[in-house]
Parts: C-alpha cells; sequence; structure tokens
C-alpha cells in the first residue's frame, strides 16, 4: 500500500468514526433538537409580539408638468434620483413630529424613526414608504399620516421636482414578524449540528479504552487475546461458608 492509500484509507476511517459516534449518540441528539425547536417555537408564539407593516406608494416627478406628454427621459432619470432626496426628508425630526402630532402622539418620532423605512420600487421613479408596529391599526395610521404629511414638506424642502401619492396603506393582516416556522427550523438545524459536533468532540478527546474495538480503532493494535470478565456468586459463596461453619 502506498502513502497516497494509506492517507485516503485514514480519512475514511476518520469519516466512519464520525458516522458511528454520532448513530450511537442519535437518540440524545434528536431530543436536543427537539426541545431547542418546541422552545423557540414556544417563545416566539407566546413571548414575542408579531409586527405588522403598513406599506404606502408615492410618486416622484422632477417638476410640475402641465402636459403628461412632456415628460422626458431626462425628467425621469432626475425623479429616479430624487427618490433618496425625499427618503431623508421623511426622516427628519420635523416631518415625524408632525406625523406624532396627528396622531395624538401615540406613538413617538423616534418610535416612528427606528422601523420607519423608504426604498425605491423596481428602480423608478416611485417609491414605498413603510412602517412596522405591534399594532396594525396604528402601523396603517401612521403611514397614512406621513403620506398626507410629506407632499406638502418635499415641495417646502425640494423646489426642483414634487411628490404625489399613488396608494395608501391598508390594515396589514399578517405579520412580518416573527416568522415562527423558519425560527423553529434554523433553531432545529442549529441544535442538531451543535449537538452532534459536541458528542463528536467528547468522544475523540475521550482516550480511555473500554472496547477491543477502542484499541484497534483507534491505535491499529493487534489484540492476541482477552481477558474474560468474571462474576462472582456472591450468594452461593455466602451459602457454603454458613454451612462449612
Amino acid at each position: 500500500m502506498n502513502e497516497k492509500e494509506f492517507d485516503k484509507q485514514e480519512i475514511t476511517i476518520s469519516i466512519m468514526q464520525v458516522i458511528r459516534i454520532l448513530w450511537r449518540n442519535i437518540l440524545p441528539i434528536i431530543l436536543i433538537t427537539a426541545v431547542v425547536a418546541a422552545g423557540v417555537f414556544v417563545f416566539e408564539s407566546f413571548f414575542v409580539k408579531p409586527k405588522y407593516k403598513a406599506t404606502a406608494m408615492i410618486y416622484v416627478q422632477a417638476k410640475k408638468l402641465t402636459d403628461e406628454s412632456q415628460v422626458s427621459t431626462g425628467d425621469l432619470s432626475v425623479a429616479k434620483q430624487l427618490v433618496n432626496t425625499y427618503a431623508i426628508i421623511l426622516k427628519t425630526d420635523e416631518v415625524l413630529e408632525d406625523v406624532a402630532a396627528a396622531l395624538d402622539h401615540q406613538v413617538s418620532a423616534s418610535q416612528i424613526y427606528s422601523t420607519l423605512t423608504a426604498e425605491s420600487i423596481n428602480n423608478t421613479e416611485i417609491f414605498s414608504i413603510n412602517y412596522t408596529d405591534t399594532d396594525p391599526e396604528r402601523a396603517r395610521d401612521v403611514i397614512n399620516a406621513l403620506a398626507d404629511i410629506a407632499p406638502e414638506r418635499i415641495k417646502d424642502v425640494v423646489k426642483a421636482g414634487e411628490a404625489s401619492v399613488v396608494q395608501k396603506a391598508s390594515t396589514p393582516k399578517s405579520p412580518v414578524s416573527p416568522k415562527k416556522t423558519r425560527d423553529t427550523a434554523i433553531a432545529a438545524l442549529a441544535a442538531f449540528v451543535v449537538s452532534g459536533f459536541i458528542f463528536v468532540l467528547v468522544a475523540i478527546l475521550d482516550t480511555r479504552i473500554r472496547t477491543v474495538e477502542d484499541l484497534t480503532e483507534n491505535f491499529n493494535f493487534p489484540v492476541f487475546g482477552q481477558i474474560p470478565t468474571i462474576t462472582a456468586d456472591v450468594t452461593s459463596v455466602q451459602k457454603e461458608d454458613s454451612e462449612n461453619e
């Protein structure tokens, strides 16, 4: 057997050892995986409040036009560039304070800022504004208040462009988080991998010899004989001693 074949055999044996270790501990690994997955599912079901996202869409135009036929490619290009500017304006303290006041301060400006996002839709001159809240109706109200305030505020700040609301937010029906199925699956996979790794690591670091297989597999030593385990019948011995007495 040449050196390459010897190395290959060593790798194969190592993999087989890992598989045997995992198989010997498959029940505790499955149990740990099930407990962790169930724990994550129960925690997110009963202790994590679901969050809802409301969305409105705003159309950006480079300048106010009286005739739609006058829209040029340059106007659209400028409008796309203004999307980022408008998104920044919507998150200013003055705008968010106006939104909070419109809702009788049910939510603060800082709370709105923390989950408010704005992004271009498919690289067009239309962008969406999104707000996430534990109350679906409040999420809708925040976005719609922002959609009402935004066009005038944008017009005051950016003289070269305007914005108009394309679609207001409706009440979100289903939560966007937590994603219990996804999180449970990720937790189960992580628990399976980590627990399996720990069992393999413990087995590899444990160099004690318990069986003939441990000696032959780990050290490749020949075994010429084995001393059998003898279990004495203590009851019989004691009985014999008592009779002799």
